[in-house]
């Protein structure tokens, strides 16, 4: 703890008051969790989101203080990304892994030199602290880009840009005395800081440090203790982000018919990627027909790339249509029925985190209505 906080929580050790920066109301906790699963199903389950719009996210902040302000789920939340003819986006790196379903358009994703072409309907990876651009073709670009919150809880929600980027409008822009961008200045008073907040061009010298140590760990020549198994593990995470894809083709990833309807898994735990924190997958849905019914733990967010139809929760229905995104709390029975004369198309995510992977597996309690036709 440094010496301001220190000094700050001796004096309240005194006069008994109570900084809640400081000090963690666990009582308090319970019951907030209580008035969040009220709210949560006040919320509506299909959200109408402003698509494109520049910056912001379209059901609430990434970091956790802002969940459940649009729709009733914690984990995930989702931005859009429009690019014209062209045009390229500014060059970032950041922790979090990056996951882009590509909704028109085609282009380019350059990861740290490396060029990696992608077509529409097609889902881009970024691994963590890659250094990035997306770059639209000739018919501009439009990307659906959903995000995992996890990051925020384990404190590394850390973006370095490279280029200068969108910012609020409360936010400085810094220039050195020849005129080049520098970085950021974030004023006080802005989500609760102290003093000023400079945000410099580029990465943070001591981040930049662990991740080139961490690049340069090694498979072990052999394993002998369980102390072992995690200084290898470091070597596979290597391999692995320098062998994964950074593209999963549509024309290559082909539907399934199954129990559940007609579904394609770009990303699952079976691709093999580095820092993975999401799956993506894909519903096609014909006229008049419905998937499957289930339930399992982990919350789900799911994208209408076309068509329109309804959602059954557990015992409410809920409409949707092209551009809409469906939120499905944990634990919650549901369906979706396509109502249109056209295909419908949702592209589905759900999040790594323990509820989905320790208290994995579907309860699948009803077939979709194209199985009956095999």
């Amino acid at each position: 703890m440094s010496e301001a906080p220190r000094e700050r929580e001796t004096e309240q050790l005194q006069t008994q008051e109570v900084d809640p920066r400081l000090y963690y109301d666990y009582e308090g906790r319970f019951i907030k969790q209580k008035l969040e699963r009220d709210r949560m199903r006040l919320l509506p389950r299909v959200v109408v989101p402003q698509l494109f719009a520049p910056g912001g996210h379209s059901l609430g902040d990434v970091r956790v203080f802002e969940r459940f302000t649009a729709g009733p789920i914690s984990s995930l939340t989702c931005r859009f990304l429009e690019l014209g003819p062209g045009e390229s986006s500014p060059v970032e790196r950041r922790i979090p892994s990056l996951t882009a379903y590509v909704l028109e358009g085609s282009g380019l994703c350059t990861q740290e030199g490396v060029r990696h072409e992608f077509d529409c309907n097609d889902v881009l990876f970024v691994p963590p602290y890659t250094e990035y651009s997306i770059t639209a073709g000739d018919q501009g670009l439009k990307a659906w880009i959903p995000e995992s919150r996890l990051w925020h809880v384990l404190g590394l929600l850390w973006h370095e840009h490279s280029e200068p980027q969108r910012v609020p409008a409360e936010v400085e822009v810094l220039y050195d005395t020849a005129g080049e961008w520098r970085g950021y200045r974030i004023p006080k008073g802005v989500l609760g800081l102290e003093d000023d907040l400079e945000v410099p061009r580029g990465p943070d010298r001591r981040r930049d440090e662990v991740f080139k140590a961490r690049r340069r760990g090694r498979r072990l020549s052999a394993v002998s203790t369980q102390y072992d198994y995690f200084v290898d593990m470091l070597g596979r995470e290597n391999g692995q982000r320098d062998n994964s894809p950074r593209v999963f083709s549509a024309k290559d990833t082909p539907f399934e018919r199954t129990r559940q309807g007609h579904l394609r898994y770009f990303v699952s735990n079976w691709a093999g990627l580095s820092g993975q924190d999401l799956d993506v997958a894909e519903y096609r849905i014909e006229p008049g027909h419905s998937t499957g019914r289930h339930r399992h733990i982990a919350e789900e967010l799911l994208l209408v790339a076309a068509g329109s139809g309804h959602d059954v929760h557990d015992e409410s229905e809920h409409p949707w249509k092209a551009g809409d995104l469906i939120c499905i709390p944990p634990m919650t029975e549901h369906q979706h029925f396509n109502d249109g004369a056209d295909l419908a198309r949702l592209v589905s995510v759900w999040s790594h985190h323990p509820a989905n992977e320790f208290l994995g597996g579907i309860q699948h309690i009803e077939d979709a209505s194209s199985w009956d036709e095999l």
